[in-house]
């Protein structure tokens, strides 16, 4: 799911970027030899998306939510492959002890215990894609979060490109504390997840 994320944020983020700078261009062709003087501060801004994950609230409430969801679906299929299983080893001894009054009452037997096998199949993977969604959908949510906030973030133009790295896709090596926006882009989205609430 991070690399998901990551992937998305950084495709958005590169291509917003990229029109901005083409606009900026545009605007500005006679200015191309921009010299960097000593002590200035380029256009260039650094999220770390592993802290913004840690931190934003709203990722925070949803992951749990989800986790817990992951486990009460283990918990219930559990349950019913538990009953299943005591069910078909109930059914051998029956079989074994020759306790069916009929062949034909046996096989009918036997083919409810394989559909209800087929059916808790047919539930797992239904639930699993099922969570898988909600996670896609969680991350389009953060993502469109995290875009918001960049926008507000640069409302007044002074970052032409916004990076993220994290642990999984660090492609920042190094940059300077006072390019990393990730703590006002936090401050952001939980002050306005929170009043949304």
């Amino acid at each position: 799911m991070k690399k998901f994320l990551l992937f998305c944020v950084a495709a958005m983020m590169l291509a917003s970027c990229n029109q901005a700078t083409k606009q900026a261009e545009t605007d500005n062709a006679e200015q191309c030899n921009v010299k960097i003087e000593e002590g200035c501060r380029l256009p260039i801004a650094v999220i770390n998306v592993d802290s913004l994950l840690q931190n934003y609230d709203l990722n925070i409430e949803e992951s749990d939510r989800l986790m817990r969801k992951g486990e009460d679906m283990r918990l219930e299929l559990n349950q019913r492959a538990t009953s299943l299983q005591n069910e078909m080893i109930d059914f051998q001894k029956k079989l074994e002890n020759q306790a069916f009054l009929s062949r034909e009452r046996a096989e009918a037997e036997q083919r409810r215990l394989v559909k209800k096998e087929q059916d808790l199949n047919i539930l797992a993977q239904e639930k699993e894609q099922e969570l898988m969604l909600e996670q896609q959908q969680l991350s389009v949510r953060l993502l469109d979060s995290l875009n918001s906030a960049i926008r507000a973030l640069n409302v007044d133009g002074k970052y032409h490109l916004v990076i993220t790295t994290s642990a999984l896709n660090n492609n920042v090596l190094f940059a300077a504390p006072e390019y990393d926006i990730t703590a006002e882009a936090i401050d952001m989205l939980n002050e306005r997840y929170n009043k949304s609430k």
